[in-house]
Order: structure tokens, then sequence, then C-alpha cells
């Protein structure tokens, strides 16, 4: 198939995609307010023109379908919705002539359809597809290679990172780094049997794809700091190329023992020195080292449930945690909008296939549900607070210090959308 008509399809999917998140959300507000007969006036998905906007016969309700897919609405009588001329409808079928408890169900019933979405596609993954479980520290070994011959066995732990030191009891990798130390005094010998002491990493970045998971594609070499301890002192300007030089390296390769002794718990590692060559392809060879994958057949019923529910909680933990740390450089580098989830979730179809895309957007939809909870104008959370605030107080806050609140929070959540967008394009596209 023609690239650009992929790409053309893995845009619609994304619009599809995004679009049922959202038509999830508003169908919950909808059904709410329809079970306790609020005027509902337009059920629409996407904001600008409208492509679609019909109403069934003797209906009440136009449904629409707009031009722009970000977004969409639920207009309700009494919440500044402007009555179709010669429509008249009761006050006590507008949202603030129910009963509070009511208007509450309605407000909360759009996170609550996302949550319900997300555990249903949890469910999905966990139930119709087989799952690929990608370790970076754990190995497999080749029979009758490098690696083999060096002592290196299935399952065993590489040892990585510079925290690790001999025997000791916190030993902690760095789970958020794409670079990993392998050997600070690797042995690089070129084709003139002149020889270099380098720092040996893994740089998985870009590890991805599981029919690519050999260790010798993603070691990198860098040479050390003039008058620098060799061990200590990395120059990552200073990238040692694998080229027509090079002819082979000499690496120690770590790994990990735990040990329980009557009195003593711990860590030890266990050495194992190992040479390989060049591939003649501008690699280094095949040692016989690939990451370990474990395949996880499809789960009966019952456990699939139970995983759903699961993977819903650590996802939502996940969110919970990223915005208590929104403002440290970490969090905001991995800080993505509608352009990242694009990207992203291609991607991820792409390399790891239906069943990881469908647990991603499962993902995305428990993020619009806790991100809509949020107490800001503009979120069901804000409207939620309001409604808490004046049932507590007994008094209703007067509608021009709500307009304002809003327009100026509105100002801010779009403004922040914006540099997200722009940092997004920046990072995907220029």
């Amino acid at each position: 198939m023609p690239r650009i008509l992929m790409t053309i399809l893995y845009i619609l999917l994304f619009i599809v995609m995004l679009s049922l998140l959202i038509m999830i959300h508003e169908l919950g507000h909808f059904g709410a307010a329809k079970i306790f007969k609020v005027y509902v006036q337009e059920y629409s998905i996407g904001f600008g023109p409208a492509l679609i906007h019909k109403k069934r016969k003797n209906g009440e309700t136009y449904f629409s379908l707009r031009i722009i897919p970000f977004g969409g609405y639920v207009s309700m009588y009494g919440e500044g919705t402007e009555l179709e001329d010669g429509v008249v409808v009761d006050k006590s079928r507008s949202l603030d002539g129910i009963k509070r408890w009511k208007r509450g169900i309605i407000l909360a019933a759009g996170v609550t359809m996302n949550a319900l979405l997300a555990l249903t596609m949890f469910f999905i993954t966990n139930i119709a597809f087989t799952d690929h479980q990608l370790y970076l520290r754990n190995m497999t070994i080749a029979p009758d290679s490098i690696a083999e011959k060096a002592g290196l066995k299935t399952l065993d732990v590489l040892a990585i990172d510079e925290e690790v030191e001999e025997n000791s009891k916190t030993w902690k990798p760095t789970d958020t780094s794409s670079m990993h130390l392998i050997d600070s005094k690797a042995v690089v010998t070129y084709s003139d049997d002149k020889t270099q002491e380098v720092h040996a990493y893994i740089d998985v970045k870009n590890l991805k794809n599981y029919k690519d998971i050999y260790l010798n594609k993603y070691i990198v070499m860098y040479a050390s700091k003039d008058g620098g301890e060799e061990d200590l002192h990395v120059d990552f300007s200073k990238q040692i190329p694998v080229d027509t030089n090079f002819k082979s390296v000499s690496m120690n390769i770590k790994t990990v023992i735990e040990f329980n002794e009557k009195r003593t718990k711990g860590i030890k590692f266990e050495d194992h020195q190992l040479t390989f060559g060049n591939d003649s392809n501008g690699g280094l060879e095949d040692f016989g080292y690939s990451f370990y994958l474990e395949t996880i057949k499809p789960k009966p019923f019952f456990k699939a449930i139970g995983q759903s529910f699961v993977d819903f909680g650590e996802s939502a933990t996940l969110i919970v945690r990223t915005f208590g740390t929104l403002f440290t450089k970490e969090t905001w580098n991995s800080m993505g909008g509608i352009v990242a989830i694009g990207f992203e979730s291609t991607s991820v179809l792409q390399n790891l296939g239906w069943g990881k895309f469908i647990y991603l957007w499962g993902a995305i939809s428990v993020n619009l549900a806790i991100v809509n909870l949020f107490p800001f104008p503009g979120l069901d959370g804000w409207q939620l607070l309001v409604l808490i605030v004046e049932g507590t107080t007994r008094k209703k806050i007067p509608d021009k210090v709500k307009t304002i609140v809003s327009i100026v929070g509105l100002a801010l959540l779009f403004a922040f959308m914006a540099v997200i967008l722009f940092k997004d394009l920046f990072t995907y596209v220029f």
C-alpha cells in the first residue's frame, strides 16, 4: 500500500479513536440528562461549522458532527443555551430546575462513561490479544554464541547504570533514562591493532519493535574527557563510530546475582568478558544477546476482568503522579497533546500491534476522565465544584462572577493547549 495512503488511514483512525472517546464522554452527559428529563437542545461531536446537523422526526435534540473533531458538547437548557424561536420549555426541565444531586450525576456522567470505556478497552486487550512484555534487564542468550561461551544464560539480569557497586544493597537502575552504562572500561581495537579505552552504553530510546531486540544494535561508545578519570568522566560529544577501521571491542558485562544467606541479604555481580567484531555493515557483530521477550497468552474471562481493574488503577496512578510533578523538567519534556497522541498511537500500532494500541487508548480514556475532574473552568470538575459550593453555602454564585472566572480560566486553558501544540509540532513535525 502506498505510504501516502497509509498515512491518511492512520490519520483517519486517530480521528475515529479520539472521536470515540469524546462521543462516549458526551453520551454520558446526554443520557443522564434524558433520564432526568432535562431539555437537551444539541448533542455535538466537534466544534466549528456543522457537517451534519439533524433532528429526528418529532425529536427535540439536534445531533451534530462538526468540522473540528477535537472536542464536543451537550447543550442543555439552563446553562446559558438560547432556545430556538417558538420553542417553549418548562423551567422544571432546565438544568437549574432539577435537584442538585441530579445535576451532580449529569455532570459526573461524562467521566464515568470514560472510565467504563477504559475498562472495556483494557478487558478487550486482556481477553482477545496475546501480550508481549519486553525486559531490558533480562536476557535471552542464543546457543553456541559468543555470549553463551562467556557464561551468560537466558534470564540472567544485566547490571547497568553507574549505581552498580560490588555487594551493593541499594542497586537502583535509572528506569527513566534511555542511556544505560554497561562498561566504563571497554576496549576498542582498530584494524591497525591500536586500542582505545571507551565507555560502552545501551541506548534504547528507539527500541520499539519486538522483532529488533538484539543488544549489539543498541550499543554506543564514547571517549573519556581529556584529563578525566577513565571510569567517571565520559565525553558524550565524542562518540566512537563503528566504521571500516573498527576491528573488535572487548567488553565486561556484569550480571546481577541476588543472595539471601543466614544474616546477609543483598546483591553480588558476576563478570563476563566478551570480545566481538565488526559485522562489515557498519555495526557490531551479533554476539547472541537479545533482550528478553515474554509472550503472555490471552487471559480467561474472570482473570481478564480483574486485570482490567489493575490496568485502570496503574494508568490512573501514573497520571496522578505525572500531574504531581507537572512543573518539573522531566515531566515537561515527556508531556504531549493531540499531535503527540497521534504520532505515538500510530507508532504503537505499527510496532506493537492492535492489542497495545487499544490498551493505549484505554489509558488515554482514563487520562480524559481524570483531567475532566480537575476543578478548572471549562472542565466538568469546575461545574461540580460550583455545585458543591452552592449546595454547602445555600447561596447561588452570581452568574457574572461565574462568567468572568470561566472566561479567564478558558483563556488560560486554551493558552496552555496552544503551548503544548507548538511543542508537539516542533518535536514531531519540524
